[in-house]
């Protein structure tokens, strides 16, 4: 999947992440095994790896990308750069870059 979680949006949900799975943890009673806490803690924990994989199937699933403009190109640009980077090295070593 391609990113699409910019840095405000991982901002908010590496603070919603944690403070969702403490809430489960906690007064939801997931330490219990209740039910509502257990989904709050792994709520929170797929929140959490959405910011830090800068990937949420669920925005991609609506076709929301949060990304800014610039975000957007620095990773177009990237992207390019490792391609290029790629071939050359096929190159280099005599191979077949295959695509």
């Amino acid at each position: 999947m391609k990113e699409n979680v910019g840095r405000a949006d991982r901002i908010v949900r590496s603070i919603i992440g944690p403070a969702l799975m403490l809430l489960g943890y906690g007064p939801l009673g997931a330490y219990k095994g209740r039910g509502l806490g257990l989904l709050a803690v792994v709520g929170g924990a797929l929140i959490v790896e959405s910011a830090i994989t800068r990937v949420c199937p669920v925005s991609n699933l609506l076709g929301v990308d949060t990304r800014t403009e610039h975000e957007r190109r620095r990773d177009l640009d990237a992207a390019e750069a490792a391609q290029a980077s790629h071939e050359a090295d096929g190159n280099a070593r005599g191979g077949t870059v295959w695509h």
